[in-house]
């Protein structure tokens, strides 16, 4: 699994409870071709509710290079909420383009929408994510999965080391305040390594890429 975030030089995640504020142009030509790379994307509750997510590949050359690569037009877009509480009035699920994987608790009810949605009970558990990432290959044909955030998601995919490549955008501007970070809540049992792969720069805009190591290696 990838990872994609943007983070200011204090560490925060967010200006204004969002990320649009601190992407450049760079940042968003990165975060668009990603899209185009894999065939799912999947983003937390809270993210597609501030964030207003709409139909994943918008700009018709972004489409032409995933149907030219063996790609559908759109990824699948994947939702993960054990509560629930699932934002159906956001713009993905009113686009007859989307197919979504939604993952939520047996007792949640999912209203009738545009987009195609696939529903998948959450069994709970320590392996949950793992399960979902499992389900995705199986019943899905996914290889290649991006997660967008937010925070709670991606603390949640590292604590179960289930992140293989970290693109992070360092913007230049710093935010102070209680802004987020691109984690929260409790700290790792361990330290996870990342091997650096590569760093571009663009206006300012450090654009890195990390990987875990292939032994998948621990410190601390």
């Amino acid at each position: 699994m990838v990872c994609n975030f943007v983070e200011t030089i204090d560490g925060k995640g967010t200006a204004q409870g969002r990320t649009a504020l601190l992407g450049g142009d760079g940042d968003r030509a990165a975060f668009r071709l990603l899209r185009t790379q894999v065939d799912a994307v999947v983003a937390g509750t809270g993210t597609l509710r501030v964030e207003r997510y709409g139909v994943l590949v918008r700009d018709e050359k972004m489409q032409a290079i995933r149907v030219a690569e063996g790609r559908a037009q759109q990824p699948l877009a994947v939702v993960i909420s054990r509560s629930g509480d699932i934002p159906f009035d956001i713009p993905l699920f009113g686009d007859a383009r989307a197919t979504v994987a939604v993952y939520t608790a047996p007792q949640a009810t999912i209203p009738e929408t545009e987009a195609t949605i696939i529903r998948h009970d959450l069994a709970g558990g320590q392996d949950e994510l793992a399960e979902v990432l499992h389900s995705l290959r199986a019943d899905h044909g996914v290889r290649a999965l991006l997660c967008e955030g937010g925070p709670a998601l991606f603390a949640a995919m590292l604590g179960v080391d289930l992140v293989d490549e970290l693109f992070l955008t360092l913007a230049p501007v710093v935010v102070g305040g209680r802004e987020l970070g691109i984690t929260t809540g409790d700290a790792l049992s361990r330290l996870l390594t990342m091997r650096l792969v590569w760093v571009l720069e663009r206006e300012g805009n450090l654009f890195l890429r990390y990987a875990r190591p292939a032994d998948r290696g621990q410190v601390g």
